[in-house]
C-alpha cells in the first residue's frame, strides 16, 4: 500500500499557507539585505507569487524543482537578473532554511484517521510506502514533519519527487517505490487526493488506485499564489482516469482492502 502526503495523511489550512509563505518572504528578505543585495520586499513577494505560476509550468511536465533552483529562480526575478543566488554556501543554507524552516512554524495537521488507519493497515498488508511529490518543502523536511505527527514510523520506504528527480503522475516515481519496497505493480494500491497525479499517475503504473475525495476548499481557490490550486486548476482536459474506489476518510481504506481478499 502507498499513500500520497499533502491533503491525504496531512490536511493544510489556507492561512497557515499565508503564514508560511509570508514567513518565507521576510526571511529572505532579511538575509538578502545584510548580503548587500537591494531588493525590496515588494519585488522579492511579487517574484515569490510569479514563481508559483513558473513552478506549477514546470510540474506540469512531471519535472522536479530543488528548493536551491526555486531560491535561484525567485532572487534573479526579484532583481530582474541583477542577482543570483550568493557564492558562500554557508549562506545558501540560511537562505534554505529561511525557505523551509516556516513549515514547522506553521504545520499542516494530521488527518484525524490517519494513525489509526496507518496501524489496522499493518496488519492488513506487507509493506507500506509513501509516494509524495514536493512543492516549497523538500522530502528531508517532510521525513522530520511526518516524524513530529508521529506517522513516519509505520512507513517502509519514503519516495519524494525532488529526490527522485520526476513527479506523479510520472509512473518513475511508483516504479520507485515499489522497488524499495520490493512490491510488484498489481500487488499494490495507491491513495490520494489528486485524480491526475495519484489516480492517473497510479494506474498508468499497473497499481490499483483509490481517490481520497477531498476537494480543493474555497479559500485556496481565492488565493493566487496557492500551489496547491493551481495544481489542480492545471489538470489534464482529457477524461479523468477513474480510480477502483473512491473515500471521504482514510478509515474507508481499511474496507476496501477486507473486500480484495
Amino acid at each position: 500500500m502507498t499513500f500520497d502526503l499533502w491533503e491525504t495523511l496531512l490536511i493544510d489550512r489556507h492561512e497557515f499557507d499565508s503564514l508560511r509563505n509570508n514567513a518565507r518572504i521576510n526571511g529572505m528578505h532579511a538575509i538578502l539585505s545584510k548580503l548587500g543585495m537591494k531588493i525590496t520586499l515588494d519585488a522579492l513577494r511579487a517574484a515569490y507569487d510569479q514563481s508559483a505560476v513558473r513552478l506549477t509550468e514546470i510540474w506540469e511536465r512531471a519535472e522536479s524543482t530543488p528548493v536551491v533552483e526555486q531560491l535561484r529562480m525567485i532572487i534573479k526575478a526579484a532583481s530582474q537578473d541583477k542577482f543570483d543566488l550568493p557564492l558562500d554556501p554557508s549562506e545558501i543554507d540560511k537562505l534554505e532554511q529561511a525557505y523551509v524552516d516556516p513549515l514547522f512554524e506553521f504545520p499542516p495537521a494530521l488527518n484525524p484517521d490517519a494513525i489509526l488507519t496507518l496501524q489496522s493497515m499493518r496488519r492488513r498488508v506487507r509493506k507500506i510506502g509513501l509516494v509524495s511529490n514536493t512543492g516549497r518543502s523538500p522530502g528531508v523536511a517532510l521525513r522530520k514533519l511526518m516524524s513530529e505527527h508521529g506517522i513516519l514510523r509505520y512507513f517502509d520506504a519514503t519516495v519524494f519527487s525532488d529526490e527522485v528527480g520526476c513527479r506523479k503522475p510520472d509512473r518513475r516515481i511508483f516504479e520507485a517505490a515499489m522497488q524499495r519496497l520490493g512490491a510488484t505493480a498489481e500487488r499494490t494500491i495507491h491513495i490520494g487526493d489528486d485524480p491526475n497525479a495519484d489516480i492517473r499517475g497510479a494506474k498508468q503504473s499497473g497499481m490499483l488506485a483509490i481517490l481520497f475525495d477531498y476537494p480543493v476548499p474555497e479559500e485556496f481557490k481565492q488565493s493566487p499564489n496557492s500551489l496547491f490550486a493551481l495544481s489542480r486548476a492545471s489538470q489534464p482536459s482529457d477524461p479523468v482516469v477513474e480510480p477502483d474506489a473512491k473515500v471521504t476518510s482514510l478509515s474507508e481504506t481499511l474496507a476496501f482492502l477486507d473486500s480484495l481478499k
